[in-house]
């Protein structure tokens, strides 16, 4: 159950529901919920991803894998407890909240600027909304 702890009511409500479950003596999990990333942030995001990828021939998915891998905080590493051996993981942007989301694009146009692929501001890009998915239209087939 979700509870928004800022009203009373919902407090109140996760304050019983807490009661009765450590009175019961049951295994919960308590965790906070973030805020996900806007719809708005997430068009942009694959804006971004598409440009890159058209200037460098390379498909969407394909992009988004090769950004994360150059993106230093985008990788992580774990040890298998099996085998000792230390593997290479990358972080889901569907995981990252609002906050994480924008450090990731802002690296993404940063990265692309050194490649000589200049990626729009925001605001750059729905004042030239019609050009830019026009320009990604005409490639969509490759991506």
């Amino acid at each position: 159950m979700k509870y928004n702890l800022s009203t009373e009511l919902d407090k109140n409500q996760a304050i019983s529901k807490f009661k009765k479950l450590l009175k019961e003596g049951k295994r919960i999990e308590l965790k906070e919920i973030k805020p996900r990333r806007s719809l708005s942030a997430n068009a942009y995001y694959h804006i971004c991803v598409s440009l890159f990828a058209i200037e460098f021939g390379w498909t969407i998915s394909e992009a988004k894998d090769e950004l994360k891998k150059l993106c230093p905080f985008m990788r992580y590493e774990k040890e298998s407890k099996k085998t000792g051996q230390t593997i290479v993981f990358y972080k889901q942007t569907s995981m990252m909240d609002s906050k994480q989301m924008a450090e990731y694009i802002e690296w993404i146009r940063n990265y692309s600027n050194m490649q000589g692929c200049y990626i729009p501001t925001p605001e750059e890009y729905y004042q030239g909304r019609e050009r830019i998915d026009n320009t990604i239209e005409i490639h969509k087939q490759y991506l």
